[in-house]
């Protein structure tokens, strides 16, 4: 009996947009509909007719879809060289960079990086990361209500990175609503602000 397949999760919701032209793309139904059955054929990719077939959106809608979101690298093709002798039609892959992104400001960004700010910040937490996240690991694994949350091991390795982007979207997430949590809410946050000349003392 043929197991089935589990379904891929998302734990981020949003895209950067960073123009008008993804603005109009993101802005289509078909288009969220077309991206989220890439994002479930996983590492093994999709093709036109297969999305087209099990969509049932207009072939022609698939086709001009397919190559805005291919130019704006929210997707890739998948590697020729890896593809099964014989296979010729063009299959789709979600590109990691679309899931679980962020935008900066360019010049800020720039400006960082050139005076070593970020690797900086890297260094000091690389090792504290690495033990949360082993630590969020050995906990999601160990607690029923948890497990069911975990990515797909094995089975969805992207044919480019060699990693599972729906892993890496897993740690980002529980990082990045970690952070939220700790500068909005916290109040070491506030009292650094209150000293900086960022924030006011809340008055009774």
């Amino acid at each position: 009996m043929k197991q089935k397949s589990k379904k891929l999760r998302t734990y981020l919701t949003h895209f950067p947009v960073k123009s008008y032209i993804e603005a109009d793309i993101l802005s289509k139904e078909s288009t969220w509909r077309i991206m989220d059955r890439i994002r479930q054929a996983g590492a093994k990719g999709i093709t036109a007719e297969e999305i087209t077939q099990q969509e049932q959106i207009p072939v022609s809608i698939v086709y001009t879809t397919l190559k805005e979101l291919y130019r704006l690298e929210y997707v890739f093709l998948y590697p020729r060289q890896k593809k099964e002798k014989g296979e010729r039609k063009k299959r789709f892959v979600c590109e990691r960079g679309s899931w679980g992104k962020y935008g900066i400001d360019k010049e800020f960004d720039a400006i960082i990086k050139v005076n070593g700010i970020t690797e900086g910040i890297m260094d000091d937490l690389r090792q504290p990361i690495m033990k949360i996240f082993d630590e969020i690991y050995e906990k999601f694994s160990s607690k029923r209500e948890l497990h069911q949350f975990l990515p797909i091991k094995d089975t969805n390795i992207c044919p480019n990175c060699q990693r599972s982007h729906e892993s890496m979207e897993f740690f980002y997430a529980m990082l990045l609503r970690s952070i939220d949590l700790m500068i909005t809410e916290s109040k070491e946050i506030k009292d650094f602000l209150i000293e900086k000349g960022y924030a006011h003392e809340e008055q009774p």
